[in-house]
């Protein structure tokens, strides 16, 4: 294989290993790129609560305080 080939399908695989990463730490639920769209439903992670997921859902805010009170019980 000639450098240049080897190069190419380096650059090539770097920059779709980056944009998987991407995508699979995205907290998204629709993805629009490169001229392709996805939706997709969003795993959530142990350390998320119920109260993060209502935040998102809401897209409000809960005071940390409240929040300490709220998850303790």
């Amino acid at each position: 294989m000639s450098p240049l080939t080897i190069s190419l399908v380096a650059v090539i695989g770097t920059t779709i290993s980056g944009i998987l990463t991407t995508l699979f730490h995205s907290r998204c639920s629709k993805i629009k790129c490169c001229g392709m769209e996805c939706d997709r439903e969003v795993i959530h992670t142990k350390e998320e609560t119920d109260l993060d997921r209502f935040e998102k859902e809401h897209n409000v805010n809960i005071n940390s305080e409240i929040k300490e009170v709220l998850e303790s019980k």
